[in-house]
Formats: structure tokens, sequence, C-alpha cells
């Protein structure tokens, strides 16, 4: 209805001029030239007004698009009371009604892309997004905290994270899923990378996904080890325990044996001697139940300070090998801090065994935000090989060793959401780092 209204001004115009041409041939057919004159001056007034108002609808237009090319909505003369209305009111009401309608498709977008970067933003895997050239389009904030760069501008710019990733870019996939280690901070990281594409605005963008899924692989192993020593530890104990109740009834009944003293001794002895085996293996088993039956941690907020000060005062001896070395800024953990403790505790000890004369803590953040704490001696040091092994269960290269200490130290860190690595060189020492997930 309002666009009926608003054609009409244009029609009536485009009438006018019409009428005013017809009249003027026809004056001019019967030489009725002063009436010629003042038709020409009304053609002329009409044309001129025409002119006007296409002029005023070019202007308009201009406008209409300019807001809508920068959505400048309130700089549009349709939204200014005080500009002089050079169109019909109905039509300036149909194109703010299109502005407005723009508007709020527009804000409802915005909020959409909002909703979903900040989504994006908050989940834990690194998504990038770039062009098949390899100019990088947006990346989310788990990403930036692993390649510890705020905006690459291509896909070469990762190099200094890892040099393989560019071309593991340049040539991913829609579908593809790969597993590839990396040496990041002082860990080994396995990295899950995955690849999507999509077409946008007749554009083709990539989308690589990387998750660090080395946390999750130990948290399986950490799991599957625990439950084979339950069930290790319930088969041997039920299996023990009747051996052990029976060689006691068999020590008593052996004085009523025929047969001569010596050989009653010799026998009594042999008992004895599987009741001792029994009684350690079952002192053994339960000490590795330790490792399946962890507390949980009671978390609270513990400076650097208050974690290391106390274990080096519950650690150190006469030879005075233990230092403390704490960042200038207070650092706040959030742990349990007797189970960190005794982490420190069986850190310092292996030090000590491994023959360091000098064991220093300290503390610190990592290039990805990470609070840790770290061990570092002068030991011995660890054979490389052996290094990759001595957080199983079990695995000890000590000759009175119960292969359990850096186990529950590492079960301790993951219930934590942390982790623990180690550095070491045969003849310099070793280094262990307490990794917190980022506060």
């Amino acid at each position: 209805m309002k666009r009926q209204t608003w054609i009409k001004t244009p029609l009536w115009l485009t009438v006018a001029l019409l009428v005013c041409c017809l009249i003027s041939a026809w004056l001019t057919v019967h030489g009725f030239y002063f009436s010629l004159f003042v038709a020409l001056c009304l053609t002329a007034f009409v044309a001129h007004s025409i002119y006007r108002y296409i002029l005023r609808s070019a202007r308009a237009m201009a406008q209409f698009i300019w807001s809508v090319r920068y959505s400048e909505f309130l700089s549009s003369s349709t939204s200014n009371p005080n500009t002089t209305q050079p169109l019909p009111e109905e039509l300036l009401a149909e194109m703010q009604d299109a502005l407005e309608h723009y508007r709020s498709n527009l804000q409802k977008k915005e909020s959409q892309l909002q909703y979903f970067q900040a989504l994006a933003n908050h989940i834990d895997m690194a998504i990038l997004v770039y062009t098949p050239d390899g100019q990088m389009e947006w990346i989310n904030e788990a990403a930036k905290r692993l390649i510890h760069r705020e905006h690459p501008r291509t896909v070469d710019d990762l190099a200094n994270f890892h040099p393989d990733l560019p071309a593991k870019l340049h040539t991913l996939k829609a579908g593809d899923l790969s597993v590839w280690q990396i040496k990041e901070e002082e860990e080994t990281v396995q990295l899950a990378l995955s690849g999507m594409e999509f077409i946008i605005q007749g554009r083709k963008l990539l989308i690589a996904g990387m998750k660090n899924i080395h946390s999750a692989l130990d948290s399986r192993e950490t799991e599957a080890w625990q439950k084979l020593i339950r069930v290790l530890t319930h088969e041997i104990m039920n299996s023990i325990t009747p051996i052990i109740s029976l060689t006691e009834l068999l020590t008593k009944y052996a004085d009523g044996l025929e047969g001569d003293e010596e050989t009653k001794t010799e026998i009594k002895q042999m008992l004895q001697t599987i009741g001792r085996r029994g009684n350690g293996l079952v002192r053994f088993m339960n000490s590795y139940r330790e490792v399946s039956h962890l507390p949980q941690p009671l978390l609270k907020l513990y400076s650097a300070e208050e974690l290391l000060g106390e274990a080096v005062q519950l650690m150190q001896n006469e030879t005075s090998d233990l230092h403390l070395s704490l960042p200038a800024v207070t650092l706040r953990f959030i742990a349990d801090k007797e189970q960190i403790e005794q982490v420190l505790i069986n850190l310092i000890r292996n030090a000590r065994e491994n023959e360091a004369t000098q064991i220093t803590l300290s503390a610190g953040i990592t290039p990805g935000n990470h609070l840790f704490l770290r061990v570092t001696d002068n030991g011995t040091g660890i054979e490389p090989e052996v290094q990759e092994r001595i957080f199983i269960p079990f695995f000890t290269t000590k000759p009175t060793g119960s292969g359990i200490g850096l186990t529950i130290s590492r079960q301790i860190m993951h219930q934590h959401h942390g982790s623990i690595a180690v550095q070491s060189k045969l003849g310099e020492g070793s280094t262990f780092t307490l990794r917190f997930p980022v506060v």
C-alpha cells in the first residue's frame, strides 16, 4: 500500500511533462506563440522538477547504499530528523524499514559469530583456519597457547613451533587424521592432527584441529596399570593367604610326626621359610596397593614458597645439599599440599640415591602459561633408554627399590590434571618438572 502511495509523485510528474509537450506542439502548429512561450516555461519547470526528483532519489539511494556498505545506520538521512526530506515520506519509510531489517539480521549474525568464536576459544583443541595458499584466517585461544604466537600471518610462520608443521598443513586434506610427536617445554607431546574444509562466499578454507592427546594416553595407561595391579594383588593375596595358614598349621603338627628329631627340625625350618616368604609377599603386595588406591586430592590455593619451602625443611640434612630458588613474583598453585610434598620427597630421595650433592627446588611459568615446580640435581643422571620406563609400575634400577615411587608421583600429577617430565644426561644430573594446568 505504501509503495502505491510514493509512486504517485513520479507518475504525476511524468504525465505533466507529457501533457506540456503535447500542448506545446499543438500551440506551435496553430501559431499561438505567446501561449507557446508560457507552455514551454511550464514544460521546463516540470522537466526541472523531474530532474530534481531524480537527483534527490540518486542521492538518497547513494546514502542508502553507503549505510548498508559501512553499517552506519545512524548517519543515514532517513534517520536524521533535521535533514530536508528529498523524497516522499512513504519511500523514506520503506528505505528505513529495509535498513532496520538489514541491521537486525546483521546483529543476529554478529551475535552468532561471537557465540561460535567464544565456543571455539573455550574448547581445548587448537583450531587453525587458513586458505589453500597458506594465508592464516583465524586461530582460537588454544592454538595461540600451543604455538606460543598471537597472530601468525601464514602457515609458514608456524615453523618456529615445529619445522614439519607448515608442510603438514599445506598437504592436509579433509578427513585426514594423523598422530605425531613433538618436543615442547621439556616434554614429549603427542598431537592428533585432523583436517576439514568448507567454502564460504566462494572461498575455500581449510580447518586444522590439533589436540594434545599425550595426557589422555597417559591417563589410559595409568588406568590400565591400576586395573592390572588390582587384579594381580587380589589373585596373589587370595593364593598366598591359605598357604601361610597351612604353613602355620603344619608347623604345629611337625612335632607329632614320626621320625628322628633332625628330620622334624628340617621340616619345621622349611615350613618357617615358606611362611616368612609368604608374609614377605603379602607385605610386598600391600605396598603396591598404594598405586591403585590413591585418594583424590584436596585442592587448595598455595604459594610456591609454601609447597617448596616445607619440602626443603623436611628433607634438609647435615650436608645442606638442598637449595630453594623462588621467582620474584609470587606464584600460586591449586594443589593438594601433602600429595605434592610426597612427590617432591620422592624426587629428592631419588636424587640423593643417584649421588647428587646439589639439589635445587624451583618454580616458574612456562611459555604456555603453565605453572611448574622443578627439582634439579647434579647426580649420575639417567640413561636415555631408561628415561622412557622410569614411570612404569614395578620398574626400578635399584637393587632394593620397589618401582612405585615415580609411578605414584605420576599418578598424583594426573589427578592434579598436570604432568611430570624428566630431562637427564649421564654424568650431569637430572631435572624433573611438575607442570600444572593453566589457571
